[in-house]
């Protein structure tokens, strides 16, 4: 796909975006913008010149953010000192694949151009099926001239829609709705079926009761005997959207770890108190 494709279409959203919670961000923190006519909800955008995290929400491709992804987004920002973005991109099944999918990339290539995406100093964020869609969407970077991130930060990605066999019911449903007849082989909708060679450095982070978990592990081995570098933050015994919308202390554990990442990727300090 060329910039000139994306740059024909006029990306609108099919959900109603939402913003923090004022519990979660005072509105002095918060605005929103449109890169590429793709609505992006920034948290202290000024911070971007020390790095950004550009995060894709889960919702199995048919729901927006939760509270929870807010929640999760302002705290490892915050206790990483970056800035960060929420791209809402269009959602099935009234806009099935490649829709999303286009929405990041004519988003992402809007902010490479307005210089928000700082080399060396940005990450590219996702849990459930927006991890998915980053591991999809990172793939195609590169020939769309857009500055690739120095971190792919993931939580309990869905990364094989091809594996109904183990899926829900629900996430079985999602599927057929967003590939909508699209071989569900294409990389761009199943990244673990795809080229995993020369990815930035992986941060993953799963419960191991997750019906989602054996992706992630599939994605571990993958990304080492492709030369690259991954790590998996997994705490047993855990699912259903943990670490983002599942909170205790196993949990503040995984966005330690994550904020711990971020702060490496983007060339920062080591933080000296823990999330809490």
């Amino acid at each position: 796909m060329s910039i000139g494709t994306l740059g024909a279409l006029r990306i609108l959203a099919t959900q109603s975006p939402t913003t923090p919670p004022r519990s979660v961000a005072s509105r002095d923190r918060v605005r929103r913008r449109r890169h590429g006519h793709v609505p992006v909800t920034w948290i202290d955008e000024q911070k971007a010149a020390r790095g950004v995290i550009v995060h894709l929400h889960g919702g199995s491709y048919l729901r927006g953010e939760r509270t929870e992804h807010w929640t999760w987004l302002e705290e490892v920002a915050r206790r990483a000192d970056v800035a960060a973005a929420m791209i809402h991109y269009s959602l099935a099944p009234r806009h099935p694949f490649p829709r999303a999918d286009e929405d990041v990339l004519h988003a992402l290539h809007a902010l490479d151009r307005a210089a928000l995406l700082p080399a060396g100093r940005w990450v590219l964020s996702g849990d459930e099926a927006g991890a998915g869609l980053a591991l999809g969407v990172q793939a195609q970077l590169a020939t769309l001239g857009v500055t690739e991130p120095s971190l792919l930060l993931l939580s309990v990605p869905w990364a094989d829609l091809t594996a109904e066999h183990r899926l829900d019911g629900e996430h079985r449903q999602a599927a057929r709705m967003y590939a909508d007849g699209a071989d569900r082989e294409d990389p761009r909708i199943s990244p673990l079926r795809g080229d995993l060679e020369g990815l930035p450095p992986v941060h993953l982070a799963v419960g191991g009761d997750d019906l989602l978990a054996p992706d992630s592990r599939a994605l571990v081995e993958r990304i080492a005997a492709a030369g690259g570098e991954a790590v998996l933050h997994e705490e047993p015994g855990h699912g259903d959207g943990f670490p983002i919308v599942r909170p205790g202390v196993a949990a503040q554990r995984a966005w330690r770890s994550q904020i711990a990442a971020v702060r490496a990727a983007v060339g920062a300090r080591p933080a000296t108190a823990d999330a809490h």
